[in-house]
Formats: structure tokens, C-alpha cells, sequence
């Protein structure tokens, strides 16, 4: 028991003594989302997200799946400077008790211009110099579902596996775990995911040479930002918490109604902040035709702004979507701002999800 205390004091010591290491914002491609539909509903998806996608979601969801499920989708940012892409695979272990998924992310830009040999340490100008690299992030993560019936809860634990690469400069690792569940209660669905719930761990590796001819390149005076980048990052955990309602109005129409609080463990301009932890909610609309055609808007990301004459306003971004069911294939587009900051263009998400029970 007394080693245990003290590697709980050396562990907690350590953490203390490398407090810069902590990021609040980091591994950020893993926070853009999947599935036109969630993002079409301003990601207020953690109470009723099932099936292959519940595995980005919300991992609990992931226990609804009855035989192979799959999906994907693809989103050109930028104006094709860079993509982001998405593939999920899942399947029951025992139908209706315990299911498992994986989903693949990856956040890219390629051809980027490498002009860091550009001038040489005479000042001369080499065009020959110019080289291009890519830059992507990549995950997999793995996703394990349960089922309690007898309480109206499922419940499911994420382990992600973090590949991100920088041309040839720099290379990271990381791996980090989320937890998430699902409730049931009078027909109201509710959902609670903590993402990085122990934290993210992220190492980074430096090329020594590169470094090395880039800060001599470019000045041999001392203190100008010629330190190399930390090794370590941890990423701080963050919050999901969310409620749904859905009524058959008759027998064509349904609707969808939920809200989702996302937020951080930490002070930021959301809508409500503190120093202790920070949120905004995200509302969403779900119109359904027959169980074949949807129809979808969502508001999120409200935001506090201070503008350049310190009075504050708040920002939202407003998203649309549908969706249409063939034969259990679901064909989704969303208009929404993946992964930007507010007023910049948005982008066209197209996504497909596939179940094959319907099919055989």
C-alpha cells in the first residue's frame, strides 16, 4: 500500500512540475465531427446517436447495431487545400448485450510548399530548394458498447490510438480513452459523453538535422525562437451531455427535437463559462416524411465576442441538412462550418451509412 502512495505522489509530482505540457486545445481534428446528419443537428447527437456512428459520438449508441454496419464520408476544406475523411465499421458481439466498432479519421493537407531552404545563409535565393510535404492527423478508435435493459442504459468506453505527422519535421503518438452513456426515461432519450476522460497523451519527436538547419538558416542570435517544441502534450478532457425527444405526429410526419450541452473543464467564451468549467448548447431539428425523407436544421457554437470596442455580442452558426432511407442504405448532406472559426465559408458534408441486416 505504501508503494502504491508513492507512486500516486511521484505521478501527481510529475504532472505538477511539467504543468506546461497541459494543452487546453489539442489533437483538435478529433472535436470536428462525422455524419452529415449529426452535423446537420450542430453535432446534438450524444442521447439517440446508434449504430456504427455512436462510435465517434457517443460510444453507448454503438450497442443498437444487429449485424454489419458501415459508414463513411468525406469533406473537401478550403476550397480543396485540405480533406477530411471518415470510415466506420461495426458489429455485434452478442445482439442487443455488447457490440464493438472502429472508426478512422483522418484531418490532411498535402502539397505543401516547403521553402525553408529558400535563402541560404549568404542571402542568395535558390528556387531549385523548393520541395512540398503533407501534414495529417490520423486516429483509431475502438469502441465497446453494453447493454443494461432491465435499467434503460447502455453504456461504452472508447481507447483511441493518435498519428499525427508533419512532412518529415515532426511526428507525434498518442492514445487516450472516452466513456459515454445512454438512458431511457418515458420516451426521452439523454446521453453524457466525457471525451479524454484521463487525459490525452500526446509525444512528440523533433528531426534533430532539420531543426537544426532551419534555426542556423535563419539567425545564430540567442532567444529567437530557436527552442525546440516540447516533447509531451496532454489534452485536458471535455463534456457532451444531452437530451432528445421523438413523436410520430401521425402517419407520414415525425419530429426530432434534442439539445446538447458541449463544453470544457476549463474558461472559455462559450455561452456560459466559469472558471471551473465552460459550455454552450446546441439545439437540434429532425423532420421526418414516411421514415424515408428527413429534413434537418441545428444551431451551435454560440460564442461571446468582444469587439474592437470592448462591447460583447454573441455569435451562433445556424447548419442545414436531409437525409434520405433506401433499403437501409442512408444517403445524408449537411451545410454546415466543419471546423472553423466563425465567417468562414461553409462546407458541403456528404456522408452514407450502410446496414446490412435489411439487405441480405
Amino acid at each position: 500500500m505504501k508503494k502504491y502512495y508513492l507512486f500516486i505522489l511521484v505521478v501527481f509530482t510529475n504532472l505538477t512540475s511539467q504543468a506546461q505540457l497541459v494543452r487546453s486545445y489539442s489533437n483538435e481534428f478529433l472535436n470536428i465531427g462525422i455524419g452529415a446528419r449529426a452535423m446537420a443537428l450542430s453535432k446534438s447527437v450524444s442521447s439517440f446517436s446508434t449504430g456504427v456512428e455512436a462510435g465517434y459520438w457517443n460510444p453507448a449508441g454503438v450497442i443498437t447495431v444487429q449485424d454489419f454496419e458501415f459508414a463513411a464520408m468525406h469533406n473537401s476544406l478550403y476550397n480543396g487545400i485540405g480533406s477530411y475523411d471518415y470510415f466506420g465499421a461495426a458489429l455485434p458481439i452478442e445482439r442487443d448485450d455488447l457490440a464493438m466498432s472502429i472508426s478512422l479519421i483522418r484531418l490532411g493537407v498535402d502539397d505543401i510548399l516547403n521553402t525553408t531552404n529558400l535563402i541560404d545563409s549568404n542571402g542568395n535565393i535558390n528556387y531549385n530548394n523548393i520541395n512540398s510535404f503533407s501534414s495529417s492527423d490520423v486516429a483509431a478508435i475502438f469502441s465497446l458498447a453494453k447493454s443494461f435493459p432491465k435499467l434503460h442504459l447502455n453504456v461504452g468506453v472508447n481507447a483511441k490510438i493518435i498519428r499525427r505527422n508533419i512532412g518529415g519535421f515532426a511526428e507525434g503518438n498518442g492514445f487516450g480513452f472516452d466513456v459515454g452513456a445512454q438512458y431511457t426515461w418515458n420516451g426521452i432519450k439523454f446521453g453524457a459523453v466525457i471525451r479524454d476522460v484521463t487525459t490525452t497523451f500526446t509525444a512528440w519527436t523533433v528531426d534533430d538535422s532539420i531543426f537544426d538547419d532551419i534555426a542556423s538558416a535563419q539567425t545564430t542570435e540567442e532567444g529567437q525562437n530557436q527552442e525546440k517544441p516540447e516533447s509531451y502534450e496532454v489534452t485536458l478532457p471535455k463534456f457532451q451531455i444531452g437530451a432528445s425527444y421523438f413523436k410520430q405526429l401521425n402517419q407520414k410526419y415525425s419530429l426530432l427535437t434534442s439539445i446538447d450541452l458541449i463544453g470544457r473543464f476549463i474558461e472559455t467564451n462559450d455561452l456560459f463559462s466559469s472558471k471551473y468549467a465552460s459550455f454552450s448548447p446546441n439545439l437540434g431539428l429532425e423532420l421526418g416524411y414516411k421514415n424515408r425523407t428527413y429534413f434537418r436544421a441545428g444551431i451551435g457554437n454560440i460564442q461571446k465576442e468582444i469587439d474592437f470596442d470592448a462591447s460583447e455580442s454573441v455569435s451562433l452558426e445556424p447548419s442545414l441538412g436531409m437525409g434520405i432511407v433506401f433499403k437501409r442504405i442512408h444517403l445524408d448532406y449537411a451545410l454546415t462550418n466543419v471546423g472553423a472559426g466563425s465567417g468562414i465559408n461553409y462546407s458541403n458534408v456528404f456522408s452514407i451509412k450502410v446496414q446490412l441486416n435489411e439487405m441480405r
